[in-house]
């Protein structure tokens, strides 16, 4: 089941599952994995459909109410393409797995739209919205190391033609794993010391897989096989070090990290939009090149759109608003926990004596 992430959604907040009651309102529609609308946008909760939602293995959903109204999330790209590049990255793995290679066309035709509206999309900073569960891990995942890497390269000013190579070297990053005889929805720490080192073929068996995609550049099967080399030369296949390491690779690198982190840690495991953020930084030069770090920085934002939180006063709000020249400073909609409701808003920006202490589910 994935949660539709429609541009320019109004009266959104996140709540956890477990927070859910009867007669809420959903904000984003729901849907399966394959595309069926299960609650529309505005659909009231009923004791049924939560259980249906908690079965599914969500962690949390939007709803819209009174706290939220006029709260906006301007995503990436449009929900549509994100559920028409899962339908045709689906389909042409499908085919690499017979032994099929002819399907980069239509990779690349869904590349084209999806560079044409990161483009076109004013916004140089995001909020990453998406919900998801275990059974969407693989192809959502490498629709958001896509997705990031386009964001970051934007960012890096790169023209049309990079993106291109960029987006299909990440969005088919992990390809090599199809051939591999191991379980794949799995961050890496978790696998035991030989499944590892079989693990660690999908980089060369990705890279190959590539090279037989008609039109595809040999940019992007690096991509493929260099995207866990490490900054310091710590990483694998080839032990490459600083600028050694495709820039592409040393972009998809850290996409890849940061969305294993958000939705790929071991089940019962999670960690906080902001410690993901922290954990990024902090692998600079040892892991990441340190000025595509800055970038990422600059670019995602620690503290998404509609997440509660607390501040240094002691007050608890929801982020309403980025500020897009300072990430860690967003615009705070203050709650009165009590008698929930809106006290005001407040500019971290502006305000400089008040920050953000931590992410707090604002409900009871």
């Amino acid at each position: 089941m994935v949660v539709d992430n429609t541009k320019g959604c109004i009266g959104m907040r996140r709540i956890h599952i477990d927070k859910l009651k009867t007669g809420m309102i959903i904000s984003k529609p729901i849907y399966s994995s394959s595309g069926i609308k299960l609650l529309s946008e505005g659909a009231e909760l009923t004791d049924k459909n939560i259980d249906k939602i908690k079965e599914i293995g969500l962690r949390h959903v939007y709803i819209t109410d009174e706290l939220s109204e006029g709260i906006v999330v301007e995503m990436m790209i449009k929900e549509e393409t994100r559920h028409e590049t899962k339908r045709v990255l689906k389909n042409s793995v499908e085919k690499i797995k017979s032994g099929c290679f002819d399907s980069s066309e239509d990779i690349m035709k869904q590349i084209n739209t999806v560079i044409e509206e990161v483009l076109n999309n004013p916004r140089v900073m995001f909020s990453v919205q998406e919900i998801r569960d275990k059974n969407e891990y693989a192809f959502l995942h490498a629709i958001n190391v896509c997705l990031i890497s386009c964001v970051l390269g934007k960012r890096m000013n790169y023209n049309e033609v990079q993106l291109k190579h960029l987006a299909l070297g990440a969005l088919l990053h992990d390809v090599g794993k199809i051939k591999l005889r191991i379980e794949v929805i799995k961050y890496r720490h978790e696998y035991l010391e030989d499944e590892y080192e079989l693990y660690k073929l999908h980089t060369e068996e990705g890279f190959m897989m590539i090279q037989e995609l008609p039109n595809a550049s040999l940019t992007a099967a690096n991509v493929a096989r260099q995207h866990h080399e490490n900054y310091d030369g710590t990483g694998f296949p080839l032990g490459l070090k600083g600028d050694a390491i495709h820039e592409f690779a040393r972009i998809v690198a850290i996409a890849n990290e940061y969305d294993n982190l958000m939705f790929n840690l071991p089940m019962g495991m999670h960690i906080k939009n902001y410690e993901v953020f922290e954990a990024i930084i902090a692998k600079s030069y040892t892991f990441f090149d340190p000025f595509i770090v800055d970038i990422f920085k600059k670019s995602i934002s620690p503290y998404p759109i509609g997440i509660g939180v607390v501040l240094s006063n002691g007050q608890v709000g929801i982020v309403s608003r980025l500020n897009e020249e300072f990430p860690t400073r967003p615009v705070i909609r203050i709650v009165d926990e009590k008698t929930r409701t809106i006290i005001g808003e407040v500019d971290l920006v502006k305000n400089t004596t008040l920050f953000i202490q931590d992410e707090k589910d604002i409900d009871k």
